[in-house]
């Protein structure tokens, strides 16, 4: 690290005057490193979480494979991962899945940081209107109470506001079928915040083929 004498260091601090100068709480959060120092460890827990909810999900939907939608891959999975999702880093698995030209269907667990864990259906492709009439069909039953469903034009837009998503229990089901229909998608998904205290003891597995099941009735076929 270089060293520089006291004239050196005046003008440098001379200088500063043409930049913004530093808030305290600037100053605080660049002295901080624990976050960074567990970051890699936490990740980690997250991916194995990830892989073991994958093996419940599969156990659950293979016997049921042939009352799913055709081209749907019940043996591979991704996760993904990223730094920067509006700021902040995640983890996603997709599985099921099947990602084509004219098709997409994938149950996406999700995990961004700061935010939640959140379990999603993102359907899209010649099966949507069928899609849509079963979620009409059990929009108002217990398990959909919870589960909010995509307004927004992207489906992987994940920011939960009253923009992007609404309750689907609380959906008007005539203006939701028109808006789906115009999105060309249908997403759904169920959120558990990180700031809730029951996360921390949070069953991933559990919660994610809950989810599955609650859900199952909108992908099956005709």
């Amino acid at each position: 690290m270089a060293h520089f004498s006291r004239t050196n260091r005046d003008e440098l601090k001379s200088n500063n005057r043409d930049f913004a100068t530093w808030s305290e709480k600037e100053i605080k959060l660049v002295n901080h490193v624990e976050v960074f120092q567990e970051k890699p460890g936490i990740l980690k827990k997250v991916q194995n979480r990830l892989i073991d909810l994958q093996k419940e999900l599969e156990n659950e939907i293979t016997p049921m494979a042939s009352a799913l939608p055709d081209g749907l891959d019940i043996t591979k999975n991704q996760i993904a991962r990223g730094e920067n999702h509006n700021g902040f880093p995640y983890l996603s698995l997709d599985y099921p899945q099947n990602f084509s030209k004219t098709d997409m269907f994938t149950m996406r667990t999700l995990f961004w940081w700061g935010h939640y864990l959140g379990f999603s259906l993102i359907l899209k492709g010649e099966n949507l209107k069928n899609h849509i009439n079963r979620l009409l069909q059990n929009k108002n039953t217990k398990s959909f109470k919870d589960i909010y469903v995509s307004l927004a034009s992207n489906p992987f837009e994940w920011e939960l506001n009253e923009t992007n998503f609404s309750l689907v229990s609380e959906s008007n089901a005539e203006n939701l079928q028109k808006t789906i229909l115009g999105l060309g998608y249908l997403k759904i998904i169920r959120v558990f915040p990180v700031i809730d205290e029951q996360f921390a003891t949070l069953n991933w597995g559990q919660a994610g083929v809950q989810f599955w099941k609650d859900s199952t009735w909108v992908t099956l076929k005709k």
